[in-house]
């Protein structure tokens, strides 16, 4: 007929919703290799500023981390009362320019506060992208769209490590000599100006997204933030849903542990104890977290949309259980190896156990009006838990408690038990779930 017919009375144009989700899936992917490149380059700065792995753990999480929850819940109400896409634009830029200002530290008290920045940055991308996305699908077509933002997480980390180790390539081979600037810094400082550089390009995407609850607000200008059905106070709704959003707060944290022992500290594994080059370690690890996302991603949206469209109310948690189940007896195995060719196929398969664990649930149950902060406090735990506990508790395990050289054991501990923990959260959240949702169809 030559027009777009919305996929849902309410919702936007179907092309226009899955426009949008592609834009955040790129900006997604351009926040996360910003975020942990570092990982590939913790070796270098390392041994440039004379540091240990507690600290090197503290510039991978902690240091991101301290500034991105003390924003994530700010940003996520500006962006419940005011434009996504403006807010996340600002926001891009700022995160941007602070990678770029890491490949100029001094020390690592500076390289601390740049990541800080990067931190504070980068905690529009959750919030603003995962309110934007809920906004422009039905309950039933959600998974698959935050699926496609949920590989944008583990997309970018695999682009990001596997950049960071080709440039570490290219100037060991002297690629960078007798350029402007870059010909006299250290590789691992020019690989954090190269990987931020593309960030303050994509400001030019940030037209293209639409934000279908900002649309609302201006057509009822009275009503902020949403229209007056969807005025529902923070609090009272967590008060309301307490068990629910305790036990998915609690297991999104703890199973991003697993992801942080994966994309924090891999790429030195690799290298340190299994004697991998840069440049194998980021291609391959790269290669593995890329495909992963795909499959694993991909696969479970599609089996949980199916499920939720045939009335499973608990399907994201239902069909999570499996593969979360997988990752336990996966995490030790892969640990416990002690060479690369072993590895790298039980890394893949438990990179795709625990990539399908996203914040589709708080995206199901949350009113219209509060989209941005459910997914903020979600992404809070993930960061404070998985991003910043979990390598910092790597990193102290091999430190100080099992020796530097069994950096490995340190990993299998910390991602086994995070998986162990996860499965029990997830069992005891499904009736929570059943429950909330049976409320909200029947309200």
């Amino acid at each position: 007929m030559g027009h777009e017919e919305p996929a849902t009375a309410g919702y936007p144009p179907r092309g226009k919703a899955w426009r949008s989700t592609a834009v955040i899936f790129l900006l997604t992917a351009i926040a996360l290799a910003d975020r942990m490149a570092i990982s590939m380059l913790i070796g270098p700065i390392k041994a440039e500023f004379g540091i240990g792995d507690f600290q090197a753990s503290l510039l991978i999480g902690f240091a991101f981390t301290l500034f991105y929850v003390l924003f994530l819940l700010p940003i996520g109400g500006l962006a419940d009362r005011f434009s996504r896409p403006r807010v996340l634009a600002v926001c891009l830029a700022v995160w941007s320019v602070a990678t770029i200002l890491c490949g100029f530290a001094v020390g690592f008290v500076s390289l601390f506060l740049a990541r800080m920045l990067v931190g504070a940055g980068e905690a529009a991308i959750g919030p603003c992208g995962v309110g934007i996305i809920g906004a422009s699908f039905p309950r039933h077509e959600l998974s698959k769209p935050i699926a496609v933002q949920g590989i944008g997480f583990q997309v970018g980390p695999a682009v990001g490590v596997a950049a960071a180790g080709a440039i570490l390539a290219a100037g060991s081979a002297g690629a960078f000599e007798g350029i402007p600037l870059l010909g006299d810094m250290a590789a691992w400082r020019v690989a954090f100006i190269l990987i931020g550089l593309p960030g303050l390009l994509a400001l030019l995407l940030i037209p293209l997204l639409a934000d279908p609850d900002a649309d609302r607000r201006r057509a009822a200008p009275d009503a902020v933030p949403g229209n007056p059905a969807e005025q529902v106070p923070f609090l009272p709704f967590l008060r309301e849903n307490r068990t629910l959003m305790v036990l998915m707060t609690l297991g999104c944290g703890i199973s991003a542990m697993a992801s942080g022992v994966v994309t924090g500290w891999v790429p030195e594994y690799l290298q340190r104890s299994l004697q991998v080059s840069p440049a194998e370690a980021g291609a391959m690890l790269g290669t593995i977290m890329l495909v992963a996302a795909f499959a694993g991603q991909g696969l479970f949206a599609i089996v949980v949309d199916w499920c939720a469209a045939r009335g499973m109310l608990d399907a994201p948690i239902r069909i999570g259980l499996v593969p979360i189940a997988a990752a336990i007896p996966l995490a030790w195995l892969a640990f416990s190896v002690e060479d690369s060719a072993a590895f790298y196929p039980l890394l893949f398969a438990f990179a795709c156990s625990i990539a399908p664990f996203n914040t589709t649930v708080g995206q199901q149950v949350s009113p219209p009006a509060l989209r941005s902060r459910i997914s903020a406090l979600l992404i809070f735990s993930i960061s404070i838990v998985g991003f910043a506990i979990g390598p910092a508790l790597v990193g102290w395990l091999s430190e100080f408690v099992l020796g530097e050289e069994r950096l490995g054991q340190a990993m299998q501990w910390v991602a086994t038990g995070s998986m162990v923990v996860t499965f029990v959260l997830l069992a005891l959240a499904r009736k929570p779930l059943v429950d909330c949702m049976m409320r909200k169809e029947n309200g």
